[in-house]
Order: structure tokens, then C-alpha cells, then sequence
């Protein structure tokens, strides 16, 4: 752990700090959230604050989960057994990894790939193994996967929608995952925060689509993500009993437990019904009027299908290494993106810089009156 230091966003944002620079790389998004969810937080503030919550999470709010897993994969889990509440989605990720990597063991995941997994793979003695997705469309070729499975195989980590391209799993994709994993002894963890934001009118195909995948699967989600309240650092993982139970062994005594009132709140929010369609929709639009501003640019716009990531294609304007380009930028126009590279193990220079589009309108539109004066 010693060679990783801070991640990109973090030092997006100490660069900009205190200065009129526009920060497009801001992980949470400006959209305000939900007044009842403000409500039952202020209410269970008062009531519940001087609790610990079970390790595993409130019953009330495992319950809910359940429900709404239900509702949406129709894969029905135990609220009891198979639901653990976490602080956050990155800690349920850190847990899951090491709940079941050891010395030796290989991870495989997809670059470019979110900066949560290598550090919590490589701390726990394990060894990361890289597949670049491939461009232009950022699709998994799965014959790259099945010749890097091993006998030291332990993990493959699935990110649909992915952070930070955009895309999203397909039923081929899900197929093929079977295949490979399919009389072995490899567990697969999907990165699903993004759930709730699929555009273009696709569906998100979850590793919970899959009765064989459901078997050897634990998928991590993020109530804050999803709620825009991503500072609540609330997150949940399910999985079938038989890995939950490994799973929870390391959450007792990492994290112990997570914020006592929130949960409650967040229990009563997900009871009284939640329209998924309108987070999507919100999203998306956001989306689209991002991409309508940068129609005419100078960038080459790579399609977004879920999340909240723009990716920009600057090779017709610069040969600069992507973090060169993205600091002049930042210094001469004031305004920070991300260079993709910084996702790429061996720093690959595609020439693509992303964003987040999640911000305020007025916000996008200056960012954007700056960014076409390259």
C-alpha cells in the first residue's frame, strides 16, 4: 500500500479548491435530494442517534433491500442471512475482497477500472489481473478472460454500468460470464452502484439476472449513489448465505457498525416507494443536455449509456499525454476533468479526458462556453 497515494478526484479537488476553476471530476452530484428523506433523517436524528445498529445492518432497512431486489430481478434473498449493510459502497467492496482474498490468489477486472479494487486486492496479498476493455466501444472480450483463468483464480469483478465509461453488461456478456465461471470455484463480485441509471431505454442486466451467476455472486450497491446522498456513506452487498457468512466475519470487526438513524430513514424512504424511473430520467436528461452543448465542439463525444461519466475524445485538438492536456486545461480555462489513463495500470493514453455531468445547469453551460475555446 505503500506506492498508492491519493486518488484523482482528491487531487482534482485540492487543485481547484479556492479558485474559479470548474470542477467537472466532483464525484457527488449537485442534484438536491428528496425532502421526505430529509424529513425521516432529521426525525430519526432525534429518536435513534445514541444506538448501534447490528453489524449486519437494521433488520427494518435489510428488509427493504430485500423488497426492492425483488421487485427489480425477482431473485428473492434473506433479510436475515444474505443482506449486509455497509458504510458505503468502496468499504462493502474492501470487505468482500478480503473476505476472500489471500496470499497469491488473482482478481480479475476490467480496465480502465474503478481506483477502489487494485489497493484493497494488492493489501490483502492478492495479485490483480488486468483485461483492457476494448475500444472503441469498451466491450469485455471474454476470450481474453477464459485464457487468463487459472486454478489461482479467486474473484472476477463485473462494474455495469461501468465507472467511468459509461457502459452497460448486455445478455451476451452475462452468457459468457456463465460459461467461464461455470464449473469452477470463482466467486464474482458486480459492482452495480449504478443501477438505477441505464439510459436510451436498455435495461440493466444485473449478475442477479442469472440463476447460476446468483449462486457464486455477491453485488454491491449504494442507497447513497442512488438517493444523491452519497455523503451518508450507506451501501449494502447481497449474497447467498454461504459467502454472506464469510462476508460478515470481516464486516464485524472493519466497519462494526454504520450509521444508526440514516439506516432508519432510509428503511421508511424505500417502504414507502421509490419511482427508479425518475432517478433515471433525471440522469439522463442531464446527460443529453451535456452532449447537446458539446455538439459543436471540437471534442468527439464517446457514448454514455448509464452513470454519471462523460467521456471526450481531445485527439483532433492535442498529442499531449492526457494528463498534461488535462492540466493545461484545468490551468489556462479553468476547467478540471480527469484524464482516463489514470484508470489504466500502465497509464493508457487514448487521448480521453471524462467528467461528471451531474452538476448544475448553469454550471455545465459555463464549463462548456470555456471548453470550446480550445
Amino acid at each position: 500500500m505503500s506506492n498508492i497515494g491519493k486518488d484523482i478526484y482528491t487531487i482534482i479537488s485540492e487543485l481547484s479548491q479556492d479558485t474559479d476553476i470548474i470542477n467537472l471530476a466532483k464525484v457527488a452530484p449537485d442534484f438536491s435530494y428528496s425532502e421526505e428523506l430529509n424529513k425521516l433523517a432529521a426525525k430519526y436524528m432525534k429518536e435513534k442517534s445514541t444506538e448501534y445498529s447490528h453489524p449486519d445492518g437494521l433488520m427494518e432497512l435489510r428488509e427493504a433491500i430485500v423488497e426492492t431486489i425483488s421487485k427489480k430481478h425477482g431473485v428473492n434473498f434473506s433479510a436475515l442471512n444474505e443482506v449486509t449493510v455497509t458504510a458505503g459502497a468502496t468499504q462493502a467492496m474492501y470487505t468482500v475482497i478480503s473476505s476472500f482474498v489471500d496470499e497469491g490468489d488473482e482478481v480479475v477486472l476490467f480496465e480502465p477500472a474503478f481506483n477502489s479494487y487494485v489497493p484493497a486486492i494488492q493489501s490483502n496479498g492478492g495479485r490483480p489481473v488486468f483485461v483492457q476493455l476494448k475500444q472503441p466501444d469498451y466491450r469485455i472480450d471474454w476470450e481474453a478472460v477464459q485464457k487468463l483463468i487459472n486454478t489461482r483464480t479467486k474473484l472476477i469483478i463485473i462494474n455495469t454500468p461501468h465507472n467511468p465509461t459509461g457502459i452497460t453488461f448486455n445478455q451476451e456478456d452475462i452468457a459468457q460470464l456463465k460459461k467461464i465461471t461455470n464449473g469452477t470455484k470463482i466467486n464474482v463480485i458486480g459492482d452495480e452502484v449504478f443501477e438505477s441509471m441505464v439510459f436510451d431505454g436498455k435495461k440493466h442486466y444485473s449478475v442477479l439476472s442469472n440463476e447460476q451467476l446468483v449462486e457464486r455472486s455477491i453485488v454491491i450497491s449504494s442507497l447513497g449513489i442512488t438517493f444523491n446522498v452519497p455523503g451518508w456513506k450507506i451501501g449494502y452487498c447481497v449474497a447467498p448465505e454461504k459467502l454472506m457468512s464469510q462476508i460478515r466475519k470481516n464486516q464485524l470487526f472493519q466497519i462494526n457498525s454504520v450509521n444508526t438513524p440514516l439506516q432508519y430513514a432510509m428503511a421508511d424512504y424505500l417502504k414507502n416507494g421509490v419511482d427508479f424511473s425518475s432517478i433515471n430520467k433525471k440522469f439522463e436528461e442531464k446527460r443529453d443536455f451535456v452532449i447537446d452543448l458539446l455538439k459543436d465542439s471540437k471534442f468527439e463525444i464517446i457514448p454514455t449509456q448509464g452513470g454519471f461519466y462523460q467521456l471526450i475524445d481531445y485527439s483532433k485538438i492535442s498529442e499531449e499525454k492526457d494528463t498534461e492536456f488535462a492540466r493545461r486545461v484545468m490551468d489556462e480555462f479553468g476547467v478540471a476533468l480527469f484524464p482516463l489513463s489514470v484508470f489504466y495500470h500502465d497509464s493508457i493514453d487514448d487521448k480521453i479526458l471524462g467528467f461528471s455531468f451531474a452538476r448544475d445547469e448553469k454550471v455545465l453551460k459555463e464549463a462548456v462556453k470555456r471548453l470550446k475555446k480550445i
